[in-house]
């Protein structure tokens, strides 16, 4: 067990603590010893024989490999005693087979002090996203189920316990895997922070993002979410102090998402109200995989970008600013719709209410709070994506993302400070849908045996996004490997001074062969 775990687990919060959590919208310390776990690496590999016997030779040399990641070639590694995480770097990266080697960052919670009047009109958000319009035409499913990664939920709570998912396969609390998917007693998600499958909030911030995403309507009592159908997975990922997850951990909540995923659980979009530094300033590519993995799996991923105020074009703030085909950022507005927290003309997507959003706490079965924040932004959206999954099951990914940005409320405030100029409106999303389908110039290119540079012309719909990914190393992508609508496609390919060989280059899905031969 590595040593991000070696902190003694509270269940419970005495009342005053928790009242100061909830009311100061989540003042939280940022202290911690650095960016990153100091006694751990993550490492991937490629699939030689060189990179197997490297890994092999780790114990030999004081190391560990204490988890791994499988299907995307990520290890965690604890390093050797008095080493360094940047010696552990520049020592593994110099070895054949280990693709990448980078730190296991930290991250935090993105919700921010609430300075904001809020006293009228207590459930604004929904209003100012036009969802009374939407639950004309649907108020949600049972059938759709949301993954929020988050600081767990309180599933008891009066607002939320009817709407959450629970494992079919699975007994509660027999101490017995019963579904074989090698999690015990994972009824209502897992506890990734602490290693059990008790997810329950102890802070307050995911019950709060829930509550938005789907707090039940129609009940008489507290508030009412996005959605007043819909089912929660609860994936906690932080402890009590709510600033203390890291890469791993992020990586196996995600993968755990998507093992449910491919079990057949109905899991359409994650909610992701966390990132940016002090914690992940660099790029992290372990994390990434990992998201475009559930990305490929037919996951929605939506992301908070953040509260600093900065421009994440110039300053990206991650996870939300990868640039990832299934990932959709989301900036803050308030209740007179100006543009708060951070922006970004090409890596925030849409803007959504941010500021004294009321919504479910963990203090009690019946309580409930008013946060601000990014982080209570991104479930409004989350909870958009799930109405539109559960009124249109047949959408993609691809076509959930361009759904909801090409139907925002465009205004001008917003020009040139995030992708579409707006902010969401779920109302005109349900009633002007967007499906994305995807063409190709051409499926094959015979390329010269001395290389070249080559490019295929992809037709789309308006911010249809799509990744471009080269599968050998001789075709080489030319710029970014996310693109969106109408595009071109570049690449070069390498002087071939041997035999004939064939490539392929999967663009949008769709499998382009590439041809290099001496004739």
């Amino acid at each position: 067990m590595g040593a991000v775990y070696f902190l003694m687990r509270i269940k419970s919060l005495p009342t005053a603590v928790s009242m100061v959590l909830i009311f100061a919208s989540f003042v939280i310390s940022q202290e911690k010893t650095g960016k990153y776990v100091p006694d751990e690496v993550l490492i991937k590999t490629d699939s030689s024989a060189e990179a197997r016997s490297h890994l092999e030779s780790l114990d030999n040399e004081g190391a560990k490999v204490v988890e791994k990641f499988a299907g995307l070639g990520w290890q965690r590694v604890r390093i050797p005693a008095g080493m360094t995480v940047d010696e552990a770097i520049a020592r593994y990266q110099k070895r054949s087979g280990f693709v990448a080697v980078q730190p296991n960052y930290y991250y935090s919670l993105l919700a921010t002090p609430n300075d904001v009047d809020f006293g009228a009109g207590l459930l604004y958000g929904l209003t100012k996203i036009s969802a009374p319009q939407a639950w004309d035409l649907s108020t949600g499913s049972s059938s759709v189920v949301v993954a929020n990664i988050d600081t767990g939920i309180r599933y008891t709570h009066q607002d939320l316990a009817a709407n959450m998912w629970t494992n079919p396969g699975e007994a509660n609390g027999n101490g017995v895997d019963d579904d074989n998917n090698g999690f015990i007693d994972d009824y209502y998600g897992w506890d990734f922070r602490f290693n059990d499958s008790d997810p329950a909030d102890e802070n307050g911030h995911g019950t709060h993002t829930s509550g938005t995403i789907g707090a039940v309507g129609n009940n008489i009592v507290g508030v009412v979410g996005v959605n007043w159908n819909v089912k929660l997975m609860a994936i906690k990922i932080y402890s009590p102090a709510g600033e203390d997850t890291t890469s791993a951990m992020l990586i196996a909540a995600y993968q755990y998402v998507l093992l449910m995923k491919n079990r057949g659980v109905n899991i359409r979009v994650t909610n992701n109200s966390y990132g940016g530094c002090n914690e992940a300033c660099g790029y992290d590519q372990a994390t990434k995989d990992a998201i475009d993995a559930l990305g490929e799996a037919g996951i929605l991923n939506v992301f908070a970008a953040g509260n600093s105020g900065t421009n994440n074009d110039v300053a990206p703030h991650y996870p939300a600013s990868y640039t990832s085909p299934t990932i959709l950022s989301v900036g803050g507005s308030n209740s007179a719709d100006a543009r708060i927290y951070n922006y970004g003309a090409a890596s925030v997507d849409l803007a959504a209410p941010a500021a004294g959003i009321r919504s479910t706490t963990s203090t009690s079965n019946s309580s409930y709070g008013n946060l601000s924040g990014t982080s209570m932004a991104t479930p409004h959206v989350t909870g958009a994506a799930a109405l539109l999954s559960a009124y249109n099951p047949a959408l993609s990914p691809a076509s959930l993302k361009a759904t909801l940005m090409n139907t925002v409320d465009v205004l001008p405030q917003f020009a040139g400070f995030n992708r579409t100029g707006g902010r969401l409106n779920v109302g005109r999303a349900l009633q002007n849908q967007t499906v994305c389908t995807f063409s190709l110039s051409t499926q094959t290119i015979n390329a010269r045996t001395k290389g070249g540079y080559y490019s295929i012309g992809v037709s789309a719909g308006q911010n249809c996004d799509y990744a471009v990914k080269s599968n050998v190393n001789w075709i080489k992508v030319s710029g970014i490997t996310e693109g969106s609508g109408n595009g071109t496609v570049d690449f070069r390919v390498r002087l071939n001074p041997g035999i004939s060989r064939t490539g392929t280059l999967t663009i949008a899905g769709q499998t382009v062969t590439v041809t290099q031969s001496r004739n």
